[in-house]
This record gives structure tokens, sequence and C-alpha cells, in this order.
């Protein structure tokens, strides 16, 4: 049975003792003080570890790392002088690693296969144009073994990735990366390619082997983009083979945890591959991704019926999304690229993820059983209402970093994410049509389901049907020109709320969300 890490990061339910703990912690120590006395023969740990693993029908991580570790070790050794050893030495570690975890649950046989994912960013750093083939060929064979994984039953819905990794997970590490480096940054080494929080994540052990998992996932997704933006091809033509196999990899790779790892990882200034690409190409990276997390219908996630937990991971997931899909909005706007905000902003409001997050918010605010969806046709005016019910009392954000990136969204934005307005004469309405910021919509829900909108200093009206009861909602617009959005932009008062000079009482919706405080 396994142990979760109990210092410095202490865990309310420790699991029982693991058995193999202190042999493991003995042999960890010995191997790194053989391999730093030069010494090449470690048959002993295998035959021993050989033999352990084959009386665990479902060995734990560290178990399967070590012996698999001082295998590999022995055979790099032998081949040190043949570079074209190393590429074989990563094949028979893949094989090694796949037979030893195939009793595993889905999540776990994802998770071994880090010591894979390390080699390869290894034999790319260092011998890419040479072995670019051969490395292309181990990442294809490798993820096409994780989307069936994924495809059997998945981390989502596998009770594997629950799994806690006992205390030596950064001590297994350390016998991975012994020839590369001394103590203390073991997990940047081997796991180099993700960003600084997610290591975190992994040196807290918060996620299990569920965690381990997606961040495996995540690495071999990257990698494998960063290879196929360096081949040597025309570039609109390649362009488009990345999207394409992009957003195939996604829907195959049907598990939490890496979306939650490559979403948060979206949200971090830059990504991790400074070692692979140059800056332009990173920036192409990063508008590929964009695309692609965008675009797909996530309709393979939603969770089970009745499961709570996984109802509230799926919000949580939902939200990390929505604040990825302002960051792509932003990301393409500042390329004037207008076409490509349109589709955005089209697929935020098509995408099954935002909808749950409204279908969340108005089950939470007493709106539950009533058809009613509010005019939040952008993540910006969506982060605007979560903050608002989570001022009410409402737990919206999963921990206080989400709920600062969101109020930043807020803080920063000076525009609505819309379509252009077009004139009847077919001109295109220009900044000086627009209206102030000041401008507030009341959305009234009247008894017969006619949503009438009126909005002050003259704004315009719009019409459309729904069922319920009488309801309003008010929504504040964000405009491009700066002088038009300093006297009614909402900003952050003393106490962290919300508040705009310009907003008007609403005391139908004020009632509505009173109604859910404790």
């Amino acid at each position: 049975m396994n142990q979760t890490l109990s210092k410095p990061y202490p865990n309310p339910n420790p699991d029982p003792p693991d058995p193999f703990v202190s042999m493991l912690k003995e042999s960890i120590h010995r191997f790194i003080a053989d391999y730093r006395n030069s010494v090449t023969d470690f048959s002993n740990f295998s035959s021993i570890f050989s033999r352990l693993l084959h009386g665990i029908p479902d060995p734990p991580v560290e178990i399967v790392w070590f012996y698999s570790a001082v295998t590999f070790h022995s055979t790099k050794l032998t081949a040190q002088d043949d570079p074209s050893g190393r590429v074989s030495a990563i094949k028979d570690l893949f094989q090694l690693l796949v037979s030893c975890s195939a009793a595993c649950g889905a999540a776990k046989r994802i998770a071994v296969l880090a010591p894979v994912v390390y080699e390869l960013c290894n034999l790319a750093f260092d011998t890419k144009e040479r072995f670019e083939e051969e490395i292309q060929s181990l990442l294809e064979g490798l993820i096409s073994y994780i989307s069936i994984c994924c495809g059997g039953n998945g981390d989502r819905r596998d009770g594997d990735d629950d799994d806690g990794l006992n205390s030596c997970f950064l001590d297994v590490i350390r016998v991975w990366v012994v020839d590369r480096i001394g103590v203390g940054d073991e997990l940047e080494a081997f796991f180099p390619i993700v960003s600084d929080d997610v290591r975190k994540g992994l040196r807290m052990m918060r996620g299990g082997v569920g965690y381990l998992a997606g961040v495996v996932m995540c690495e071999a997704f990257l990698l494998k983009l960063c290879l196929k933006l360096g081949l040597q091809t025309s570039r609109a033509e390649l362009e488009k083979e990345v999207r394409n196999w992009a957003v195939q990899t996604l829907t195959g790779f049907q598990c939490f945890s890496f979306f939650d790892t490559l979403f948060r990882m979206l949200l971090e200034p830059v990504l991790p591959v400074t070692n692979l690409l140059n800056s332009k190409d990173i920036c192409l990276l990063q508008e590929i991704l964009y695309d692609s997390v965008i675009m797909v219908d996530y309709s393979f996630l939603k969770p089970q019926i009745g499961i709570q937990s996984a109802d509230e991971r799926y919000k949580n997931l939902a939200v990390t999304w929505l604040l990825v899909a302002d960051n792509a909005i932003r990301f393409v706007r500042k390329d004037d690229d207008q076409t490509k905000v349109i589709s955005y902003v089209n697929a935020f409001v098509e995408s099954c993820l935002a909808s749950h997050l409204i279908k969340w918010l108005t089950n939470h605010i007493g709106m539950e059983g009533k058809i009613f969806r509010p005019n939040v046709s952008t993540p910006v005016a969506l982060i605007k209402w979560m903050l608002l019910v989570e001022e009410k009392g409402v737990r919206v954000f999963d921990c206080d970093i989400s709920k600062l990136r969101a109020k930043g969204v807020i803080c920063e934005s000076r525009v609505e994410y819309m379509l252009p307005v077009t004139k009847p004469d077919g001109k295109t309405q220009d900044t000086g049509d627009l209206e102030m910021v000041d401008s507030v919509d009341t959305v009234s829900v009247a008894a017969d389901g006619t949503i009438n909108t009126q909005a002050t200093d003259g704004a315009r009206k719009r019409k459309g049907t729904v069922d319920g009861m009488g309801i309003q909602v008010k929504f504040v617009r964000y405009y491009f020109d700066e002088k038009y959005v300093k006297k009614g932009f909402p900003s952050l008062g003393s106490d962290d709320s919300l508040s705009s000079e310009s907003e008007v009482d609403n005391p139908v919706y004020d009632r509505a969300m009173e109604d859910m405080q404790p």
C-alpha cells in the first residue's frame, strides 16, 4: 500500500505505512553512493527488485522507477561510446515500463512513463538533428499508447488516479538524474518542459498518480509539437498539419489531469520550451495551443451524473479554461486578427465548458429549475458574473490564485469581445459611434418570456426569448478606447469587492443573490 508525503506537506488522511519504503530508501542511498564511486555493475539491485515486482500485482510507481532506473543506467554505461545505443536503450526502457505496469490502472500506466519522456527530452536537447527521426518515432509510439490508455477508461473514470505517491518519490527521481545534476533541483531536471507551478504541485504531491499522469502527457504533447515545428517544410503546410495533429491528440487525451496541467501552463507568461524553439516558433506554438484548446469539444470530459466530487472537479477545470479563453482572445487581438477573434468568441459561446459554468452558477444562486441564460457572450462578462456570485458567499474559485487571476482579467480589460457593428449603409461603426462604458444594460425577463434590454444613455435595445419568471440582470460593457473606460470601469475597492461609479441598482437581481446567503 502507498503512503503520501508527511513532511513538509502533511496529509490529513495518510495511508498505512508502505512496507517497501524503508528498503527502497536504503537501496536509493546505496545506489547513488555506488554510482558516484564509479561502480558500473548494478545487477544486485536489478535482481532484488525484479523479484519484488513479480510479487506485486499493482506495484507503486517508485518501485517501478527504481528498478527501471538501475537497469537503464547499466545499459547506458555499457553503450556510452555508441550514440545510437542511447536510442535503443530508450526503446527498451519504454517496453520495460509498459510490461511492469501492465496490471495497473490507466493513470498509473501513463504516470510510470515519465522516465521515457525525460530521456527523450535529453536526447532532443543534446542530439536533436542527428536523431530527430528516431525521437519522432518513439514519441509517436508513446503518445499512441497513452491515447489507448485514455480510451480504455482514462484517469477521469479510473480510481487509481487518486493513489498517493510515497515519501520516496523525490528520492527515486534523484536516481534518474544522478548523472546530470547534484541534489536540490531534481524536479526541474526530470520534468524540463513544464512550469514551476506544475513542478510545485509534484513536490507537494497534491494530486497523486493522476496528477503525475497529466504532467507526463503534457510533456509528451509539448515535446512532439516542438519537434514538429522544427521540421524543414513549407510553413503554411506545417502550421496546418501541426494544428490538426494537436486537435486530434487533445481529443484522444481524455484525461482531466492533462487538461488541467495544460490550461495552467497556458496561463503562464511564457511556455517552458526555450531549449527547443526560438522566440518566433514559441509564439507560433502558443497560437496553435490556443487554437486547439478553444476549438476542441470537451463533451467527452463531462462527469458522471450524481458524483459531486467529479462535478466540482469539472467546474474547476471549466474556470481554468475560461481564463485561458480570455488569454487567447487577447493574444489574437494583439495581432489584429479579427477573423480569429470572432471564431474564438463563437467557440466560447458554444463551448460545453462555458455552458456548464453558467448552469453551475444559476443553480447556486437560486435559479435551479428555471430556463435562464444571462448575456455572458464573452469570457470577461462571465468572469465578472462569477466574481459577483462569489462576493455573495458562493465559492466559485477553487483557490485564491484563480480568484486573483479573475480579478486581474477585469482590471486589465478595456474592451468587450464583440463582433464589429455594421451601420445600415454597410459601413463599420467606428470608435466614435460606440456607447460609453457607463451605459449599463438592464435585462428584464418578463413573465411572458420576452427579454427587453433597456440601456441608459440611449443604448440599443435587444429582444430574445426564454421561459421562466421575471428576473433582472445588469451587465456593463467595455470598449476599446481607454478614454471611455476610466469613469465607469469596475475597480477593486478597499475590501477587494468590485465597484463601478456608473452601475445602477438592480433590486430584483440583488434579492435573488441575497436569497442564497446562509
